[in-house]
């Protein structure tokens, strides 16, 4: 006889979903891996110094504590972006020690889950919006969106192993001090200092836990801030960079154009070409409306196999050989066993 057992309500996954704004650049980096889907307008996307000119409905995924920004190249362009902890994936008993997500539908125009992961996201935000979604529903939805990227996305060959974050980073006094003082003389030796470590183990645990070594964190901070600073037409460029740490201009610009691909005098050029709103502006009435109305259209879209939407491209061609390939296979197995 089977005894009487009480469970306990499963909680939603806590996900982290936003629609908003897209201004001018804002340089930032973060631990959570991050999914971005253009819903309007025209946007150029910086990842780690590489420029993707963006249009609706393209999507891009960013690894975690890889440097990005995005600049709206229309007067209004919004986005809605998901970030996934890459601690969710290690908590259900996958291994992102070594490899890298790629997902980016500028290089890679057609793919068979495109269309699913735009209804997934879609219906990630209608149903956090509305109140008859239970936290069943919602987990089904995060679930079965994470295992497609991590299935069909994520590259164990990528030479570039994946971050290790910790909870109680053994770095947080340091990445503290830098974040304070990134404009002074910051080296690795007086950071070591602070931190009681020696330079070579600080080093060490700077890649393991964040990706990247401690000067590339430091640059970062200080082009963050300067990107802020060149908005303004009334400073000069020299000026710029010594406020924010770089000890002459030849430096703020080779570090400028290797993060993002081009000198602060053409970001600056683009900055002149129309009034932008400061990054990631909250939807005002009319924007939640539409996107709202935009989320509930895709949600209920019955999902599409997108190779039969491209009879004649590439990615279809190659994906029928392999079929055809698997089943000669099979049947050459059958024959052995027989």
């Amino acid at each position: 006889m089977l005894s009487n057992q009480h469970f306990q309500s499963t909680p939603a996954v806590n996900f982290d979903l936003l629609a908003y704004t897209i201004g001018s650049y804002h340089y930032n980096w973060h631990p959570q891996i991050e999914l971005f889907w253009l819903l309007q307008g025209h946007v150029e996307v910086n990842v780690d110094g590489r420029r993707y000119d963006l249009k609706a409905n393209d999507l891009i995924l960013i690894n975690a504590n890889c440097g990005h920004a995005t600049f709206a190249l229309d007067p209004e362009c919004l986005a809605l972006r998901l970030h996934i902890a890459p601690a969710f994936y290690t908590s259900q008993g996958l291994d992102l020690s070594h490899g890298a997500f790629h997902l980016n539908s500028v290089t890679t125009p057609q793919h068979r889950d495109y269309q699913t992961i735009r209804q997934i996201l879609a219906q990630l935000y209608t149903g956090l919006h509305q109140s008859n979604w239970s936290a069943f529903e919602l987990n089904a939805a995060y679930f079965q969106l994470t295992n497609l990227l991590h299935h069909d996305f994520f590259d164990t060959q990528a030479t570039i192993a994946y971050p290790q974050p910790k909870k109680q980073s053994s770095l947080s006094r340091v990445i503290d001090n830098l974040n304070q003082h990134y404009d002074q003389p910051v080296t690795l030796e007086s950071a070591a200092a602070i931190s009681h470590y020696s330079t070579a183990y600080l080093s060490r645990i700077f890649k393991a836990e964040l990706g990247i070594n401690f000067y590339e964190y430091l640059t970062r901070c200080r082009l963050q801030h300067a990107i802020a600073d060149l908005e303004d037409p009334n400073r000069k460029i020299a000026d710029v960079a010594l406020k924010n740490g770089f000890q002459e201009v030849k430096s703020f610009n080779l570090m400028f154009k290797r993060h993002f691909g081009q000198t602060p005098s053409n970001y600056r050029e683009h900055l002149s070409q129309g009034p932008r709103s400061a990054f990631k502006q909250p939807l005002t009435p009319t924007q939640t409306a539409w996107v709202q109305a935009q989320m509930t259209h895709w949600a209920q879209l019955a999902t599409v196999d997108q190779l039969s939407a491209c009879e004649s491209c590439a990615y279809k061609l190659h994906f029928e050989e392999y079929q055809a390939l698997k089943t000669k296979v099979a049947q050459l197995k059958n024959l052995l066993n027989q």
